[in-house]
Parts: structure tokens; sequence; C-alpha cells
């Protein structure tokens, strides 16, 4: 059982992390409308503050990088509104760099907020949904940890290491009730994008990203069919079949691509 029954639909308890913009922000509200209790986590607390005011919206500032902080925060979660029955963990951060000029602070908090924040989110909820009879946890991803390219390197391999880790998951949470959903989308709409195509024009385009309700739709489609990842947007699923059979040259071509889109961007600009 993963949620009880209302006016006809399953009535889920939804944690959502990284509540305070992007992905989750969209996925807080998107639940809080639909009727579903929500607990809205972010580690901003000024952000998650600017939320607007729902009816069974209830907000928790923790770092999910935090173990302890988590356990104790899912703990209040738990006491608010009840054990969680739908998690959607949106919390991560992106960091430009070529690898070997990166500073090395910057990879370890991509491993560590990027994935190993969610290896703890997993941990905190998963048992707590198989005990009381099962649930749903979406890990968002991206499609760069298919598809890793020059400059974004750290961040590619924290989000495959999602994807490695999600697709485990799903198989040891089989015979739990617990389903797990990993979702690859290609650029969103969110603060994170608009800041790293503000900072990094020369390596970041200004193309504007799929929106938000694009990933949670098809997260929630992956759901429903039983399928344990996701690649929302227009021709991503097709870019994810290609890189398959094909890995370096897809990636060779798409950094052609997006090399000639910069160039054309820089000279408009000129």
């Amino acid at each position: 059982m993963t949620g009880s029954r209302q006016g006809g639909t399953t009535a889920h308890t939804v944690l959502v992390t990284g509540a305070a913009s992007g992905i989750g922000r969209h996925a807080a509200l998107t639940y809080a409308r639909r009727g579903h209790p929500v607990a809205a986590v972010d580690i901003d607390a000024g952000r998650l503050a600017q939320l607007p005011q729902r009816t069974g919206l209830h907000t928790f500032v923790c770092d999910v990088a935090d173990a302890d902080a988590l356990e104790r925060t899912v703990e209040d979660v738990e006491a608010a509104v009840g054990t969680p029955t739908r998690v959607v963990h949106s919390a991560g951060i992106a960091r430009v760099g070529r690898l070997l000029d990166q500073p090395l602070a910057d990879i370890e908090q991509l491993v560590r907020v990027n994935y190993l924040g969610s290896v703890q989110v997993a941990r905190a909820v998963v048992p707590r949904m198989a005990a009381g009879g099962g649930g749903a946890l979406i890990l968002v991803a991206s499609i760069a940890g298919w598809v890793p390219m020059t400059s974004v390197g750290a961040y590619s391999a924290s989000k495959a290491a999602v994807v490695a880790m999600a697709e485990v998951l799903a198989r040891e949470c089989a015979d739990s009730g617990v389903r797990v959903v990993c979702v690859c989308p290609p650029a969103v709409e969110t603060p994170m994008l608009t800041a790293m195509q503000r900072d990094h024009p020369d390596l970041i385009s200004d193309a504007p990203g799929i929106h938000p309700d694009v990933v949670l739709r098809a997260a929630e489609r992956a759901l429903a069919r039983r399928r344990i990842l996701a690649f929302p947007g227009r021709g991503t699923t097709t870019l994810w079949r290609a890189r398959r059979l094909a890995p370096l040259r897809v990636t060779s071509l798409l950094e052609a691509v997006l090399l000639k889109q910069l160039s054309k961007e820089r000279r408009a600009a000129e």
C-alpha cells in the first residue's frame, strides 16, 4: 500500500528535497496543489521561506549531505505530516571546470551532495516506506550522467553515480513495495541553469532548458509504467540510445554542435 485513497486518487505523503528552487520547487508546489501533504526540504532557509503558502505544505531546513541532520529532519517530517510514501530527491549542485584544473574541493562537494546525498536520502526514507507498505523514490539525475562532456566532467561523474545507484537500488527494493525511478533530463529551466549560463557563457549555451513540469511528468509516467529510467524532453531518449550504441562518436558530435552554437552566440553578441 503506497498511500490512502482521496477523491478517487491515491493521496501520497510527499517529501521533496531541493524544494526551494527549480525542479524541487515545482514538484513541492504541484503536489501541494493536488492536495497531498508535502514536506519541502532545502538547505536554503531564505528561499524556502519564500515558497507560496499552500495548505498541507510544510518546510524543513536541512543539508541532505549531512546524514545525522537528514535523519532528524525525516523524523520531524514523520511527526508533522506522516511517513513519506513518495519522495522526490531533487537537491543537487553543478560546478563547471576541466577535471585537471577544477579545485578538488569542488569535485568532492559534487560527489558529497549529488551522489552521497542521494544515498543518504535513500537510506533515510526507503526502510520507512517499506515498513509502511511501500512507496516511490524519484531520483533526479541528468542526461549528463550518460553523455559526459568536457568542462562538466565532475558533475557528469556524480550524476552517473546516481544512475548506477538507482538501477541497483531498484533491484534491491524489488520485493519491498518501494519503487525507484531515476529521471535523467537535459538542461532544465532553473535558477541553477541561469547562473551557469551567466557565469560561463563560453561553455554553457544560452538556449532555454525544458520546463520542470516536463521532468516531473516524465518521472510519474515511468512510475505508472513500472520503468526505472525516464528521459524527459524531445530527443533525450534517442540521445541515450545512440550514446549506448556509439559512445565516443555521439559525445564528439555533441561537443562539436555545442561549440558551433556557442560560436554563433558569441558572434551575435558582438
